[in-house]
């Protein structure tokens, strides 16, 4: 529908265009660097967070999808 926007929880890789790497929480250990979306004054800016952790022995472990 036209003027209609929708909320997407979008969440991809980024680049590693000169970011620090991102480190899990709990355990330390380096995850993926993820970009999420979050509105600021009507516009859309990137925010870089720290993805999911894929250490079993981490008590905030998210297995891979797929």
């Amino acid at each position: 529908m036209a003027g209609e926007q929708q909320q997407h929880a979008h969440a991809t890789v980024a680049p590693q265009a000169g970011h620090a790497q991102q480190t899990c929480p709990a355990c330390g250990n380096p995850v993926e660097t993820v970009v999420r979306r979050r509105k600021s004054l009507g516009i859309f800016v990137p925010e870089w967070v720290p993805g999911p952790c894929r250490n079993p022995g981490c008590p905030q472990y998210a297995p891979a999808e797929g």
